[in-house]
């Protein structure tokens, strides 16, 4: 144990701050220069006692008080339970104390001793020169603390074990064929097994080489000296071992914020429609990113395809980027969304979309360590497990269209039924949630908002972004090996060139091999790499007008439609023209499914069914109409257009049918015959 005092070249931390004690500069007045910015600041000796008092400073190095003394760095550990053994302490401490200042000769300090002894009358005769000396240096050793002069009790005792070493291995083999098993068997049959070993090898031994019979004792004492762990695993397997024994202490602890983070998927528990549409696309995937000390949520990406590279990324953008224009972008917002910048570690788990080497190079490029946690273990990433399951919650159970979390509590309920909810709802619900109520709401492990931990943890000049959003955009884009020509660069039927690409062909060569870097969610500009790595351009299609905001999988669409239904060969503007028509198509179909035209398409198709039934009165042989009692709108006026229905009926046959047997026939054939 070290201590420290206030005084210059000392490094301290105020409130989880590295700081540096410069100088006294007046009256009881410090100066503090901060480790990360070289920020001086000024307190008073009072504040810093103050600041200590309260557990919010605390020293991490300096100059200790006295030459020559040892820093013992392991911990300080005091039987505080053995009242004998404190006794015994409090009595050496006291010999200890008397011989302090004085030179380590027999001469001068046995007297002391002795005169110490004749107060104190304990122990039933005075201790010897020797051991009051090493009592006082262990005294030293530790800032004369009583833990150094501790009698080391627990030490003592046999250390070696009675039975030879043959029989110790006979047991050790015996615990890890019966009891060490699957099968799970009792320490007894480790003990049945291990004496029927050593008897039998008796029998080939002297009678003076006899091994002695192993006890329960001992088989339990041996089965005690493996790892618990060790035991749960050969008995129940590594998952249910792994699960009884994981611990959150285990986790690393974080001072803060963006020091680490967590990043994982859920699907969401709510049936979603398309908001050109109206056709359900079934339920959407969301990428979450929450930091680690503060819980405050860096960024998030909704989509319904699986995880993947992709959504991993544009998680990773929306984390690092400032939310600029969210109140622009959803209105209901009220709050701002304040947390953004690089962090230092990710925490992700082992799914195929977190093993990428574009997101390994992405990582590495901006100095973000990739810690991946072991499998089947999701506690190593509590944190965003939680806030999960929180926000899914929160959001989408209990609104229409929800598919519940377990299918017991269903029912009856059909979601795509029920599916109301469009995608910009849904995202404008989950930033409300975010912003307004996850960030606000006192944490229940922090005991404050998340919006106020981040404020109180970091400053502005504390977070780290990207130099070039470009740069990064090209970093976690998908990598492509392209040649660059006098036509530009091709890539899935469009062709991209800039006068940028022109001035490097001429200064590399007429083709040029390359890499580009394609974003699948807008493929109107990609991002072409130098050969020699080191610049970077944005290059737009030549075809903006089509490829502006257009998907990949929107381009493919595109294609199909042109060879199957145009029959055309590709084109830009033949896939302009592709989709022009498949947006037609996607707008009648929304037209249809809209609530108000059905209703008015219903209306009218009942209204020409009433005039058919007017018109069928004339001819009661054919239709009967059947009266229907008025049903009442929402509005609460009559349905005019319902107020008849009306039933086909057989209709009635105006003529008997003409019935000639078969020799009348035969007859009128042959008379027609002879006329001819």
């Amino acid at each position: 144990m070290t201590t420290f005092s206030i005084q210059s070249n000392v490094d301290v931390s105020i409130k989880g701050k590295p700081l540096t004690i410069i100088r006294e500069v007046g009256d009881s007045i410090w100066q503090l220069e901060e480790q990360s910015t070289r920020r001086i600041r000024e307190y008073s000796h009072r504040e810093l006692l103050d600041l200590y008092a309260q557990r919010q400073l605390k020293f991490k190095s300096g100059r200790q008080l006295e030459r020559g003394r040892r820093d013992i760095g392991e911990v300080d550990f005091v039987v505080q339970a053995d009242s004998q053994l404190m006794d015994d302490a409090k009595l050496r401490r006291l010999y200890a104390k008397a011989v302090l200042g004085i030179p380590a000769s027999k001469a001068v300090m046995v007297p002391i001793i002795r005169q110490t002894w004749e107060k104190l009358g304990m122990p039933n005769e005075p201790p010897h020169f020797s051991t009051v000396c090493r009592w006082r240096r262990r005294f030293l050793e530790r800032d004369q603390s009583i833990v150094g002069i501790i009698a080391q009790d627990l030490k003592k005792g046999n250390r070696e074990r009675r039975f030879p070493e043959e029989v110790i291995s006979i047991a050790n083999d015996s615990i890890d064929i019966t009891y060490l098993t699957s099968e799970r068997k009792t320490q007894q049959d480790a003990l049945d097994h291990a004496e029927n070993i050593v008897r039998q090898e008796n029998k080939l031994r002297p009678i003076s080489a006899q091994l002695p019979i192993p006890t329960r004792r001992l088989i339990r004492s041996l089965i005690s000296e493996i790892p618990a762990y060790d035991r749960c695993v050969a008995r129940y397997g590594r998952e249910i071992a792994t699960k009884l024994f994981r611990s959150v202490e285990a986790h690393r602890t974080t001072l803060l914020p963006l020091e680490r983070a967590e990043i994982d998927h859920t699907r969401l528990d709510i049936m979603v429609v398309d908001d050109e549409t109206g056709m359900p696309l079934g339920r959407p995937w969301l990428s979450l990113c929450i930091d680690d000390f503060t819980r405050c949520i860096l960024g998030i990406h909704v989509s319904f395809s699986p995880p993947s590279y992709l959504s991993v990324a544009k998680c990773m953008q929306h984390a690092l980027m400032p939310k600029a224009g969210l109140k622009e972008i959803y209105p209901s917002v009220s709050q701002d969304w304040f947390c953004f910048g690089l962090m230092r570690e990710l925490v992700v788990d082992n799914g195929t979309e977190f093993h990428s080497k574009s997101l390994e190079s992405a990582c590495l490029m901006f100095g973000i360590e990739i810690h991946y946690s072991p499998r089947k273990t999701p506690w190593f990433k509590g944190k965003v497990e939680r806030v999960l399951g929180t926000l899914n919650r929160g959001v989408a159970h209990g609104n229409p269209g929800t598919t519940f979390s377990n299918i017991f509590e269903k029912g009856d309920y059909d979601p795509e039924k029920h599916a109301v909810a469009r995608l910009s709802a849904l995202r404008e619900a989950i930033h409300i949630w975010v912003v307004d109520h996850y960030h606000q709401k006192e944490h229940r492990i922090l005991k404050i908002p998340p919006k106020l931990a981040w404020e109180n943890g970091i400053a502005v000049e504390d977070i780290r972004l990207p130099n070039n959003p470009d740069l990064f955009d090209a970093i976690v884009g998908k990598a492509y090996p392209r040649r660059l020509t006098h036509k530009g660069i091709e890539y899935n039927g469009l062709f991209y060139n800039s006068p940028e690409l022109a001035n490097l062909r001429r200064r590399h060569g007429d083709k040029l091999d390359i890499e580009i870097r394609v974003n699948p969610e807008d493929i109107g500009s990609i991002h072409v790499i130098s050969p020699d790595k080191r610049q970077l351009f944005k290059v737009n299609a030549i075809a903006r007008e089509y490829a502006q905001g257009l998907t990949e999988w929107q381009h493919e669409l595109c294609k199909k439609y042109t060879a199957r239904q145009l029959h055309k060969a590709p084109d830009p503007s033949i896939w302009l023209e592709a989709k022009e028509k498949i947006r037609l198509i996607f707008d009648a179909e929304k037209k249809w499914k809209k609530k108000v035209v059905r209703q008015q398409r219903a209306s009218e198709k009942k209204s020409r069914n009433s005039i058919n039934a007017q018109v069928v009165d004339a001819e009661p042989k054919f239709f009967q109409v059947a009266p229907l009692p008025l049903e009442i709108t929402p509005e609460g006026t009559p349905d005019i257009a319902i107020e008849q229905r009306v039933v086909r009926a057989k209709p009635i046959k105006r003529f008997a049918p003409i019935k000639q047997n078969r020799s009348e026939i035969t007859l009128t054939k042959e008379r027609n015959s002879h006329d001819e």
